[in-house]
């Protein structure tokens, strides 16, 4: 234990976890142009980190969301189609109070994807209605030194016992845009090249904190779905066309040093295409977050003592944190479901395949935290010369080595590949995890001391104290009033670290000045 030169008890804390559903709606009509709806397939939205407003009471965070749409249009044949809405969603700043909720606020944003339900109302009209849950972690500074009451509460004559402890803090970047370009060769065929829809995700592999900034390499991997329009001929059916697109992106992060363990996260928002003969023109644009988080040294009220008055000490109990992994993770996801467990035909002839991911549960494991999850694979396919699509389920298992109490994640699919064979319907995909773990643990602390002048007490001009065991420089100065200080100094003692037991050892006796 050491003493508090500065009086600095102030740490952050953990000042919510909250979990809530929410629910977006959109009416999306399609331009003249565009061809009308004769069967939607799918639905899909990505979410774009949203923004942050302290208001009055609440917590408001609004963003963008991208819908890509998938249909079959009067004629068979497949369409796609982009469009842009909007978000919001707000948090109460109940519970809060003791936090600093001002500018010094962190907060982490994890949105999860429920379910997608979509109709079409009109020829070239879609209702999507996205179920989704959100949870923000919440991060404040906290002011732990305890609050002195009574008479002679003058600072300068306050002895303090306080021991240094370590502590958590993180840090959450704001978004950054990152844009790419890229021209993409067609495999020469007969007919016009069509682009049907595009998509794309984003792979970080690595994720290195640096001085204010937070230094990103990985690979924005595009898949666009096209076709060949031949005239006066069956059409022959869709293919995919997948590009990785290499880049180095930084994202200023003002506090990060390079000791500081970071993640970033990131969604694909718009995707520009031109076809332009058997090569396809792409425009790229997404969004960077990231957070980082560190350990630092914090200082803890444990007692105290006003020579001359008696002290009524109310403890206090403080949940502190210490980091864990924070980092990106990827690894391979593989299985197969029979034709009798999946909505797909045995005959079928898959085109395309897309896929979610969740993390379900956290499970401890032999020192490890075993993450426990499913893919969902999203087909496309065709059979008997119509389009259709069908969904299956892959559990999965990531593991990080080492237990934790919580962590905030973000779990994404780079890739998704489905084939078939005699049996039934193989997927193959790669998952990117990004996760910031912690341990939470109580610690009791000093909270309020209430001083009341104490009965004088004649003393000896000479006294001597015979220490016990599990007495300390701290617990004899406070049983007579005396400064540590001054009780090292008459014994030729060291006041260092007078809150231990050590500072004692092998001491018989001590003279009270």
């Amino acid at each position: 234990m050491q003493r508090n030169e500065e009086q600095n008890g102030r740490v952050q804390l953990k000042c919510f976890d909250r979990t809530q559903p929410i629910e977006v709606t959109a009416e999306i009509a399609l331009p003249d142009y565009r061809s009308e709806i004769s069967r939607l397939l799918w639905v899909r939205p990505t979410f774009l980190p949203p923004s942050r407003f302290i208001g009055n009471g609440k917590i408001d965070f609004s963003g963008s969301v991208c819908y890509r749409i998938l249909y079959v249009g009067p004629d068979g044949a497949l369409y796609g189609a982009d469009s842009e809405g909007t978000y919001a969603f707000s948090i109460p700043r109940e519970g809060m109070e003791g936090f600093d909720t001002g500018e010094g606020l962190e907060t982490a944003v994890e949105l999860i994807p429920d379910a997608v339900i979509s109709r079409v109302p009109g020829p070239r009209k879609v209702s999507v209605r996205c179920r989704l849950r959100t949870r923000v972690q919440g991060y404040a500074n906290k002011n732990l030194t305890p609050r002195f009451q009574g008479e002679g509460n003058e600072a300068d004559k306050v002895y303090r016992l306080c021991d240094a402890a370590e502590n958590g803090r993180v840090q959450v970047s704001e978004g950054e845009t990152v844009h790419l370009e890229d021209v993409v060769a067609v495999e020469s065929g007969e007919g016009e090249l069509r682009l049907i829809s595009a998509y794309g995700n984003l792979f970080l592999p690595e994720v290195t904190a640096t001085e204010d900034a937070v230094q990103c390499r990985g690979e924005v991997l595009v898949s666009m779905l096209v076709c060949r329009e031949v005239k006066g001929e069956d059409a022959p059916l869709p293919f995919a066309v997948r590009r990785r697109i290499p880049f180095e992106k930084v994202i200023p992060f003002g506090g990060i040093l390079p000791d500081w363990q970071v993640m970033a996260m990131g969604e694909i928002g718009e995707i520009s295409a031109t076809v332009e003969g058997d090569s396809i023109t792409l425009g790229v644009d997404g969004i960077l977050t990231a957070q980082g988080q560190c350990e630092e040294s914090v200082l803890l009220y444990r007692d105290t003592f006003l020579p001359g008055h008696r002290a009524e000490c109310r403890m206090a109990e403080e949940r502190l944190w210490r980091c864990g992994f924070c980092g990106n993770r990827h690894f391979s996801v593989g299985g197969e479901r029979p034709y009798a467990e999946v909505s797909i035909p045995a005959d079928a002839t898959v085109i395309d395949a897309v896929g979610d991911a969740e993390i379900k549960e956290r499970q401890s494991e032999n020192g490890r935290t075993v993450l426990v999850g499913e893919l969902r694979c999203h087909v496309l396919y065709s059979h008997l010369g119509e389009y259709a699509t069908g969904d299956f389920l892959i559990p999965f298992r990531g593991i990080l080595d080492e237990t934790c109490s919580d962590a905030g994640l973000c779990c994404s699919v780079i890739s998704c590949r489905v084939s078939t064979s005699s049996e039934g319907v193989r997927a193959d995909a790669e998952i990117g995890l990004a996760v910031r773990a912690l341990t939470e643990a109580p610690e009791r602390l000093l909270g309020e001391v209430a001083f009341t002048p104490a009965e004088p007490v004649s003393r000896a001009a000479l006294e001597i104290c015979y220490p016990a065991t599990d007495d300390s420089l701290w617990t004899v100065g406070k049983r007579y009033g005396v400064s540590p200080d001054a009780l090292a100094a008459a014994n030729g003692l060291s006041p260092d670290g007078y809150g231990s037991v050590e500072t004692l050892r092998d001491v018989r006796y001590l003279l009270i000045p």
